[in-house]
């Protein structure tokens, strides 16, 4: 574990708790300038805390001793200096867990970006109950996606169970329960006799998940970036991997695939036959090569180099909507909206999803890549929390451009699980492109990352 001085600690654990004056930035300055000693390194941590508080230091403290502050602040590594004491063996099993971070750098959205873009391609279909629900949202300042289709999805389903509609009534609307109470029963507050119009509320859910496969349609066309690359090369050289992601785009499957690396997705579940010593890539979320008949349940994968050059060359449009072989019903692309249910809408993906959870309970050392750790992904999110309990040893490594995701999640692990010791968590800040591969590169020969981050 990396040796801060008493000092260094004392004032990082004020410059994170409490409102900081002068007299606290004054001291973390001669600290800085002054007494630390040269072979101390700064917590990264120092990086957020000093922009944070910098605008203030100006307005009390002289130009050019700011300015020192600065050249000394900017020099830290955006790397975590515990990364150096991670000695990985040939045996040691490691899993990527990748989320849509990961794919920014080659074009496509992050799930905070996506409502944007799906309004974007709701003008263009020129509904009129579609536009209003766009402006309902907008002067509401509703931005998340997640909230959107969770809501549509509860609507749907509610809407054609009335007893389920009436009992949410009276959970949320006080007046409902005062009514049942007082014998004058209604269905909805406000509304009378009013009947809730199910047919509408139906065709509007499926226009929006319509709308979502349209979205994800412009995924098809996105190439491996310097991060999917990296993590190719880390997997050419330590064969005990898999890959666990939340991403429906063919990036890393294609940066695999080119690499004429075999692949285990698992999509058939219990009938799929695995292929021996293959690269497991689960994608928990679904794919855009794959899709599912709403009637029969029949699921098929398509060839993802062979969609791409199809769609590519304009010889096959991306199919958000078909016809399924077997039954004849609709088939659509396999994909799991980012919405608050769904174990609820994909059953069939249970499987992978157990596979998931076994791959990261199994491997010593998870890198986790552009993931955000949304509340929608509460089951990801207690799948690690009981495998970093189960494994006393297991270490995980964030690279993210958020900083506060490792102190949020050290944060949770101390308070539940007893004895937590931090360093089994590090961050490397930054864009996972810029950055991965010289993670990779350091874990796979061993080289020391943070000196030589230092040196350069």
């Amino acid at each position: 574990m990396t040796d801060y001085s008493k000092e260094q600690k004392a004032l990082l654990r004020k410059f994170r708790s409490e409102t900081i004056g002068p007299q606290d930035i004054d001291k973390f300055l001669t600290f800085l300038i002054h007494e630390k000693h040269s072979s101390e390194p700064l917590h990264n941590d120092w990086l957020d805390l000093w922009n944070k508080y910098r605008e203030t230091a100006y307005k009390y403290f002289p130009d050019d001793y700011l300015k020192r502050a600065d050249e000394i602040i900017s020099a830290i590594s955006p790397f975590d200096p515990n990364i150096d004491n991670i000695k990985l063996t040939d045996a040691a099993r490691v899993t990527f867990l990748i989320g849509a971070g990961a794919s920014k750098p080659s074009g496509i959205p992050t799930v905070n970006e996506l409502l944007p873009e799906m309004w974007n391609r709701a003008k263009k279909i020129r509904r009129d109950d579609l536009d209003k629900l766009a402006e309902w949202c907008q002067v509401r300042g509703i931005t998340n996606i997640e909230d959107l289709l969770t809501a549509a999805y509860i609507s749907n389903f509610s809407a054609a169970n009335p007893n389920v509609t009436s009992l949410i009534d009276y959970f949320l609307f006080a007046r409902s329960r005062e009514r049942i109470e007082e014998g004058r029963m209604t269905h909805r507050r406000h509304l009378g006799s009013f009947e809730v119009d199910v047919s509408s509320i139906s065709f509007l859910q499926d226009t929006l998940q319509i709308l979502f496969g349209l979205l994800t349609s412009t995924m098809i066309s996105a190439q491996p970036n310097q991060a999917h690359n990296a993590i190719v090369d880390f997997i050419r050289h330590h064969k005990k991997c898999s890959i666990v992601t939340t991403n429906y785009d063919g990036c890393m499957d294609e940066a695999i695939l080119r690499a004429e690396i075999p692949i285990n997705d698992y999509m058939y579940g219990d009938q799929d036959e695995a292929i021996q010593g293959a690269l497991s890539l689960i994608k928990m979320h679904g794919s855009i090569n794959w899709a599912y008949c709403d009637s029969c349940q029949y699921i098929i994968r398509f060839d993802l180099l062979k969609l791409k050059k199809l769609y590519e060359d304009d010889e096959l449009s991306y199919p958000v909507v078909g016809i399924c072989k077997n039954c004849g019903g609709l088939r659509r692309p396999l994909l799991v909206p980012p919405l608050a249910f769904k174990f609820l809408m994909f059953p069939n993906l249970i499987y992978v999803w157990n596979k998931a959870r076994r791959s990261i309970e199994n491997s010593e050392l998870i890198i986790v890549v552009g993931y955000s750790f949304s509340e929608a992904d509460t089951y990801i999110t207690k799948i690690l929390l009981r495998s970093m309990s189960i494994n006393d040893n297991q270490k995980i490594i964030v690279v993210d451009t958020n900083p506060d995701l490792v102190p949020l999640l050290i944060d949770r692990y101390t308070a539940q699980i007893e004895g937590f010791d931090e360093a089994r968590v590090m961050k490397v800040v930054g864009p996972c492109d810029a950055y991965l591969g010289d993670l990779l590169h350091s874990l796979t020969t061993q080289e020391p990352l943070f000196e030589m981050s230092e040196a350069s």
